[in-house]
Formats: structure tokens, C-alpha cells, sequence
């Protein structure tokens, strides 16, 4: 008798745990829901606010099938990029001018629970849309995810979740808002993990802080304790709403216009895999200490006020001889991706020192943006410039010198051209798996190449690890011999 008094307590507490349990994760799958609505929402918002300053600035709209504002007076280039930065200098000026609170938070920072203000908040996102509409070299996937964060950590602060919900949701809300600007959700996911913390991984580590018990068993706990593995579910639900609710609103097609074609691994293109990740790493080690030196040196206050309109009115008038080094970096992907379609243009040693140079102009732009102190990503930049190299490396193999030893009858251009984009990307933002699926994700890789631009990625993170500890050690014994 008393053994059986003794469990119907049992197992009403289990049966209440249980329950609890359950209404949390509805209540995490019903908040999912509901911010992965109201991000697709916003980003749906701010590409039509995009698009309307296209229009305004150029006539035209960009799309996979116009991805250049070519053919028009230098005059419109001049105006466009110079008024908006004129005009953002002097909001952005506004916005900082006061450093306590700060008007400006970022992503990390509103991961880690501070408060991000709804009106400047939203100015800052409107400004580098507007900037990035009008031309100038910038990326424009930050915008949105500020956007996100903000509306997660309002509706976190509003049903009072705790402070680790909060994280999770902030977290989340990010990536998701790059997943519906670029129908990524998957490299939504990624960044979304990659906010938390890094000290908190799945587990892997145990053995570097041993409990009692074995390393499998302190592994499983670091498993269940992870923020990580908390925040993959939702955010993954987060991500897919998004995505689907910004392409059922913008009737969303292909965001590059790359013809059908065909990849079949061997030999020679895996050669091509690796020594294009080698490159693009090298290059994306260096644009990315470009902008770290940028954005850390950016100026600020009556500087900033002054400088950055000069930074509009070069790439302004550089844009009257090379349009498509305007915008994100759309338009010269989308340069890079049609001469690679007919090899006897990838051939053309003239077209390649084009690409070559729009290219590096490219990556000069953007870094002179962000010096000037202006706000914006670098993953289209980024994915443009690598796409150039790709081509180019493959114009260099084609020469008769390679062709003696190394028939690349059975390469694809466009195959190379899509494995530097990612190679590059995966460098300047150090983060492979995040570069992988993002790229996949845009051109619809196949899985042949899926496993190729893989190879390549980590061909360019092992790389760009290799040189930074190269540089620093280099460093540490040069300041150790003084």
C-alpha cells in the first residue's frame, strides 16, 4: 500500500513536468512562428523601400535580369551616390552623437540583452538601405537583421521570457532576417548559432572542464545544457517562416539569371577546387583585415561629416567608366557568372583584366565606405570579388602553357566561378559553413558541386588560419627580438 501511495506522487510530478515542458516548447514554437511572420514582413518592407530608391535614383529597378544601371548620364552616378551619403553623413552624425546610452546597438550587443531603440534603431536600417539603393559599394543583409533582433527584443521584453529565451530569440531573429532579404534559411540557421556564445558549443570539448564522471558523460551534459542545440530548432522554424512569407509576398525568382549547367566531379576540377580556395583564402584573409582596420579606424563626428560625401562622389564618378562595381555587389556577380556561361569570353585575356580590376575597384569601394564611417555588410562584396577570381583562375588554366598537362574540357566555368564566391566568402567573414550553404543557396548548387565548393571552403578557412598564425608569430618574434 504505501509503495503504491508513494508513486501516484511520482508520477504526478513526471506527468506535471512533462506538461510544463510541453506548453514551453509550444510557447518557443508559437513565438518562432509568430517573429518568423513579422521579420518576412519587414525584410518584404525594406526591399520595397530599395526598390523605390532604385527607381528614384536610376529609373529602374534591379532584378535578376537587370542587375546594371547602365546607358545613363554620369550625371544621375554623381548625384546619387554623392546626395545619399551627404544625407547620411549628416543622420548618421545625429545618431552618434550621443555615446551614453548609445543610439546605435549592435547585433552582438543586442544578443547579450542590450536595448536597441526603436526609432534610431530603424533610421540606421533606413539609412543603409537608402545608401546601398543609390549605388554605393555596400552590403545591405545588416539592415534587416537589425531589424530582426529589434522586433525579437520587443517582443521578448513585452511577454517577459528570461534572459536566456531572450538570447535565443535575439539570435535567431538575426539570421532570420538574412534568410528572407536572400532566401537563405539554412545560412540563417548557421549565423543564428554562430551569435551565441562560442564558449558553448555542442559538447566537443568537455575534456577541458572535467567533472565527475567520464568525458562521454560531461560531453552529453554539455550537449543538453548548450544554448546552441536550445536555439537550433526554433531558430530553423524561425528562418523557413520568413523565407516563406518574403518569397510569397515578393514572388521571389532567382536572385542571379545563371543558364543551366552541368558538373561532374574528377580530378581536374577538384585540382581547380583547391587552388581556387588557396587563392580566394589569401584574398579573403587580406580584404578582411581591410575591413576590420576600416570599421575599427572609422571616422566619426565633424570627420565623418566632411569625408563622406567625397567617399560618394568617387565611386560616383568611378561608376561613370564601371557601373557595376555600384550597389552590393549583385551586379558584378551577375558580371562574372555570364562571361563565365561562354568560355571563349573567359578566355579573352582583355575581358579577364576587366574583371580583375572591377574586382579589386570592388573591394577598395567598400573598404573606403566603411572608413568614411558608414554602416553595412560585406557578404555580396565579398561574393562578387570571389566570383571574379574564379574566373580568372580559370582563364589562367585555359591559357596553352596548362592546357599541355591539365585538360579542363570537362570543367565548367560557372562551376569555378560559383566556388571562388564561396571560397572568398568563407575568408574575409571566417565562417565556412555559413559561406557554404549562403552561396549553395543563392545559385541553387547541385550536390556535385555542393561537395566542390565544400572542398574549397575549407581549402580557404586552412589557408586564412595558416597566414594569420603565420603573421602573428611573425609579429610576436619581431617585437620578442626588440
Amino acid at each position: 500500500m504505501n509503495s503504491s501511495a508513494e508513486t501516484k506522487p511520482e508520477a504526478r510530478c513526471k506527468f506535471g513536468r512533462l506538461l510544463s515542458f510541453a506548453i514551453r516548447v509550444a510557447r518557443f514554437a508559437a513565438a518562432s512562428i509568430v517573429l518568423g511572420i513579422l521579420i518576412g514582413l519587414g525584410a518584404t518592407v525594406l526591399t520595397f523601400i530599395l526598390y523605390a530608391v532604385q527607381y528614384l535614383a536610376f529609373g529602374s529597378i534591379e532584378s535578376a535580369k537587370n542587375t546594371v544601371f547602365s546607358s545613363l548620364p554620369w550625371y544621375r552616378y554623381v548625384l546619387s551616390c554623392t546626395i545619399a551619403m551627404t544625407v547620411a553623413a549628416l543622420a548618421w552624425y545625429l545618431l552618434r552623437k550621443r555615446e551614453s546610452p548609445p543610439r546605435i546597438v549592435t547585433i552582438p550587443q543586442a544578443v547579450s540583452g542590450s536595448k536597441m531603440p526603436i526609432f534610431s534603431t530603424i533610421a540606421h536600417v533606413l539609412l543603409q538601405i537608402g545608401i546601398v539603393g543609390s549605388g554605393i559599394s555596400i552590403g545591405r543583409e545588416v539592415a534587416p537583421r537589425e531589424l530582426a533582433a529589434m522586433i525579437a527584443q520587443r517582443y521578448s521584453r513585452i511577454f517577459h521570457v528570461s534572459a536566456k529565451t531572450q538570447r535565443i530569440l535575439v539570435a535567431s531573429a538575426a539570421g532570420a532576417g538574412l534568410a528572407a532579404v536572400y532566401h537563405a534559411p539554412l545560412a540563417g540557421t548557421v549565423l543564428s548559432l554562430g551569435l551565441l556564445s562560442k564558449t558553448q558549443g555542442f559538447g566537443f570539448y568537455a575534456w577541458l572542464n572535467r567533472e565527475n564522471g567520464s568525458v562521454i558523460v560531461n560531453s552529453l551534459k554539455n550537449i543538453t545544457r548548450s544554448e546552441r542545440l536550445h536555439c537550433l530548432p526554433f531558430a530553423l522554424v524561425m528562418n523557413y517562416v520568413a523565407t516563406f512569407v518574403a518569397e510569397f509576398l515578393l514572388h521571389h525568382s532567382r536572385y542571379y539569371n545563371i543558364p543551366q549547367f552541368s558538373c561532374v566531379i574528377s580530378w581536374q576540377i577538384c585540382v581547380f577546387a583547391v587552388v581556387v580556395g588557396a587563392v580566394c583564402g589569401l584574398v579573403g584573409y587580406v580584404f578582411r583585415l581591410g575591413i576590420i582596420w576600416c570599421r575599427t579606424h572609422a571616422l566619426r563626428g565633424l570627420q565623418m561629416l566632411c569625408f563622406m560625401p567625397v567617399a560618394g562622389l568617387v565611386i560616383g564618378i568611378a561608376a561613370c567608366w564601371f557601373p557595376h562595381i555600384m550597389g552590393n555587389g549583385r551586379s558584378l556577380s551577375q558580371l562574372a557568372f555570364s562571361v563565365s556561361s561562354f568560355p571563349y569570353l573567359a578566355e579573352n585575356s582583355r575581358i579577364m583584366i576587366i574583371l580583375l580590376l572591377l574586382a579589386m575597384m570592388k573591394m577598395l569601394a567598400t573598404l573606403l565606405v566603411l572608413r568614411y564611417g558608414a554602416s553595412g555588410g560585406v557578404l555580396q562584396p565579398s561574393i562578387s570579388t570571389g566570383a571574379c577570381f574564379g574566373v580568372i583562375l580559370y582563364a589562367i588554366f585555359s591559357t596553352s602553357g596548362f592546357l599541355q598537362v591539365f585538360d579542363i574540357s570537362q570543367v565548367s566555368a560557372i562551376s569555378v566561378s560559383i566556388i571562388g564566391a564561396a571560397s572568398l566568402l568563407a575568408s574575409s567573414r571566417k565562417a565556412p559553413i555559413m559561406a557554404w550553404l549562403l552561396v549553395a543557396e543563392l545559385v541553387n548548387a547541385p550536390f556535385a558541386l555542393l561537395c566542390l565548393m565544400l572542398l574549397a571552403v575549407i581549402v580557404s578557412n586552412c589557408v586564412s588560419n595558416c597566414v594569420e598564425r603565420f603573421i602573428s608569430y611573425f609579429c610576436f618574434a619581431v617585437t620578442r627580438t626588440r
